[in-house]
């Protein structure tokens, strides 16, 4: 079971063998007597420990931890923990959703995450090759992003191209006039290609038909 440990001035460098084992039974009760080995994140300012089983279902970590060329087999320790600092725009909130995710068993309900809450999950899993649990967290994104204003927002972030043009149709089979809000989430370049659509009043149409003409080159 992940873990977030709460960082505090001076534990980073505990000692090493039993030393880093009282740490970790102070800060996580239950810990000493583990099992498995954890690897230790810092993620700004909070220290978080993941079963090494975990992370090892990573393709970017594991090359990290195992790889002589590609870092350092004696990372992820109290003394040494893997760093992501404010540099790389992960936060700890962002790493406590996607602990919540990375924890869930086949047959545990998923947790109850807002859409961005979701696709912050999402980008971790992404960026640092966790393959698996990438696509479960896909599915549940794609079923809490409703409003297309927001998956047009939210394919931006992560790259989900395929989310774009079907919102795009959605906007433009919608009988109300855009708000200078919505307009302004669009963006310039979007904006025109919708409003080219809504000018020519085809609200009868499918949202397929609109698809298809989104996608058609610009004359």
């Amino acid at each position: 079971m992940s873990q977030a440990l709460p960082s505090r001035s001076g534990e980073l460098a505990p000692g090493k063998g039993t030393v880093i084992d009282e740490v970790l039974e102070e800060r996580i009760p239950g810990t000493a007597n583990r099992i498995e080995p954890l690897i230790i994140f810092k993620i700004q300012d909070t220290l978080f420990g993941l079963p090494r089983s975990q992370v090892m279902q990573s393709g970017f970590f594991r090359g990290m931890l195992e790889s002589p060329h590609l870092g350092d087999s004696k990372e992820g320790n109290l003394e040494k923990p893997i760093t992501f600092d404010e540099r790389t725009g992960i936060t700890p909130e962002d790493m406590e959703y996607f602990c919540k995710v990375l924890e869930i068993r086949a047959f545990q309900q998923p947790p109850k995450l807002t859409p961005a809450q979701w696709a912050s999950a999402y980008r971790l899993a992404k960026m640092w090759e966790f393959e698996q649990l990438r696509d479960y967290i896909f599915k549940f994104l794609d079923q809490s992003v409703k409003d297309p204003f927001e998956r047009v927002e939210f394919a931006d972030m992560l790259g989900v191209e395929a989310w774009i043009i079907p919102a795009l149709a959605q906007i433009c089979q919608r009988t109300n006039p855009l708000t200078v809000e919505e307009a302004t989430r669009l963006g310039y370049a979007r904006l025109i290609k919708v409003c080219k659509q809504r000018e020519k009043g085809r609200p009868a149409y499918e949202i397929s038909d609109y698809e298809t003409w989104l996608g058609e080159p610009e004359e």
